[in-house]
């Protein structure tokens, strides 16, 4: 079984977000962070940890959240290792500190890259469309539903039809639930939508 792996912004009870996070999209070198392929190393031009701000909203005073994957994609440590653990090998991790602008407690994360995109979708029974015409990168889903053989048994991975979806297979949910992570989504695919 594979799920969506995601992470809810902590929200207000008017639906105001709780906190932000100021992750922008290039570091370093660094244009996009979901394209599936290695980082070259000779052209990062950031040094480690990645100092990031987390801004507190509207009297907050939780941690950030465990996952952000949204512009540089961030992890938190103890997350990051729920997924080692599972034996997840196909991530390139960069340390990052998240920093509370408020209260100055520094957050230990993972900047991380998921090398390599899989189709693993099945189109003929996904509900789907794409402006492109071609199903990759940013299909829209209504229903998507996972070829587990086009998986192949990798453990996580970027779909490559949506690079949006972050892919993780059963053994990863449970390390992470092994681990006492209660702060992330497990989408079923089929629940999944993505406009």
């Amino acid at each position: 079984m594979y799920y969506i792996l995601d992470c809810d912004i902590p929200e207000s009870e008017n639906g105001e977000a709780l906190m932000r996070i100021g992750n922008t999209f290039r570091l370093g070198g660094v244009r996009t962070w979901k394209s599936g392929k290695r980082l070259n190393p000779e052209r990062l031009t950031f040094s480690t940890p990645v100092a990031i701000e987390f801004e507190p909203l509207r009297g907050y005073t939780g941690p950030p959240v465990e996952l952000l994957d949204l512009g540089i994609p961030l992890m938190s440590e103890r997350l990051q290792r729920a997924v080692v653990d599972a034996g997840v090998s196909n991530v390139e991790w960069f340390d990052a500190v998240l920093r509370n602008t408020k209260g100055g407690q520094e957050y230990p994360y993972k900047i991380y890259n998921v090398v390599g995109l899989v189709a693993a979708a099945d189109m003929s029974k996904s509900e789907w469309e794409s402006i492109s015409g071609k199903p990759l990168v940013n299909v829209s889903f209504d229903e998507l539903v996972i070829d587990e053989a086009r998986a192949a048994g990798a453990l996580l991975f970027r779909l490559a039809e949506n690079v949006n979806a972050l892919m993780i297979a059963q053994p990863v949910r449970d390390s992470i639930e092994r681990a006492g992570i209660g702060t992330v989504r497990f989408t079923a695919p089929q629940d999944w939508m993505q406009v």
